[in-house]
């Protein structure tokens, strides 16, 4: 229409126009460009919606598998907890700190014979402000365990002691545990584990007479 009507209202003209057919050339070509706009959008918009979801499904893997690895103790940290637990029970159960109550080596010592599958190594240190005062048996990793009991002044110390799993001395390691201190290493083929209440570094100290340090 190359002019208008002036017979024509503005509401004829509008649905004249609008029920105007375009050429069938004309016709396909618009469908045809409208088509290949349009896929990609829908295209891309399905292929962000899968990289989304990929992306949410791999950080919850590694969130939940992260958490899984940080879930899961050390065997350390286990046999902390253990040591921890049982240097606790023998302070507040009445008569569990010592089976056998004795200051004298030779009467602790023999005590073991027979109640154990290994003979732990029983000294005294009073001399060094460490006097023993007797021992007991006790269960750690999986197994009896020797305990024998010191005196500090006015604290009571654990030491607990087994075979190790493995050769060789293995240096000491100081960790603390809901407020006790705790010294661990390997010599002569046995594991020993020094618990107390008192400062780490004076727990050390005492380690060191133990291990008769110079």
């Amino acid at each position: 229409m190359n002019h208008r009507d002036a017979t024509m209202t503005d509401t004829e003209l509008v649905r004249y126009a609008t029920y105007y057919r375009a050429p069938a050339a004309l016709d396909a070509r618009v469908r045809t460009s409208v088509r290949f706009v349009r896929r990609p959008a829908r295209f891309d918009g399905v292929t962000r919606g899968f990289a989304l979801a990929a992306s949410l499904a791999f950080v919850s893997i590694v969130s939940w598998n992260g958490a899984r690895i940080h879930a899961i103790p050390s065997a350390e940290d286990e046999l902390a907890r253990e040591v921890t637990t049982a240097h606790v029970r023998s302070l507040i159960v009445d008569g569990h700190l010592n089976d056998v109550i004795s200051t004298d080596r030779h009467t602790v010592k023999p005590w073991f014979s027979g109640r154990l599958d290994f003979s732990p190594p029983v000294e005294d240190f009073a001399a060094a402000g460490l006097r023993l005062t007797g021992g007991r048996l006790d269960y750690l990793d999986g197994r009896s365990v020797a305990v024998l009991t010191y005196a500090h002044e006015k604290h009571v110390l654990n030491l607990f002691v087994w075979p190790a799993r493995t050769g060789g001395d293995v240096l000491p390691t100081m960790l603390t545990r809901h407020g006790y201190a705790m010294e661990h290493w390997t010599d002569g083929g046995m594991n020993y584990w020094l618990v107390a209440d008192v400062d780490p570094r004076q727990l050390a100290s005492l380690a060191t007479v133990i291990r008769k340090e110079p």
